[in-house]
């Protein structure tokens, strides 16, 4: 029987530290989330079918989270998204013979295809990030927002 562990990756991206923005109409921001799905999703799910009948989940990808927070008058505001996911990889077997051993299968070759896919899933999530970091950017504010004073002048000290 074939040994597998189960490696995680959590891709996490969050505004500064006290910062939010406001989350951007419903189906601009369903379409980002369901654009990263689709790219994060062929490098991680995996599944082994026999007869038309399941038999292994080798890899899963979980929806995309969302962190929120609420202020007083039940406004949201975005503070950060993250996804997980993991893939099952096959850790061989240590043998007490040595011709065991030497036919047992190293896992050097599919560690190296693990870290190209979570390589490739990281390319992507800092994409699509940075992606929605340009809606949240351009994206007016919603009508109900006050405008924020600045706290220090704009004006440059003469020498």
């Amino acid at each position: 029987m074939r040994r597998f562990t189960r490696v995680d990756l959590e891709l996490r991206a969050s505004l500064l530290y006290g910062s939010t923005a406001t989350i951007s109409e419903p189906h601009l921001f369903g379409a980002w989330t369901e654009s990263v799905s689709q790219k994060l999703d062929k490098l991680f799910t995996e599944r082994k079918e026999r007869e038309g009948r399941l038999i292994a989940v080798l890899g899963y990808l979980d929806e995309v989270e969302v962190k929120a927070r609420c202020d007083a008058g039940g406004m949201l505001s975005l503070k950060g998204v993250s996804v997980a996911g993991f893939r099952l990889v096959r850790v061989p077997r240590v043998w007490d013979d040595p011709d065991r051993r030497d036919a047992e299968k190293g896992s050097a070759e599919e560690m190296a295809r693990l870290a190209r896919r979570f390589k490739s899933a990281m390319d992507e999530w800092t994409g699509s990030v940075a992606e929605l970091a340009r809606w949240i950017r351009h994206a007016p504010p919603p009508p109900e927002a006050k405008p924020v004073e600045p706290w220090f002048d704009d004006q440059e000290e003469e020498s």
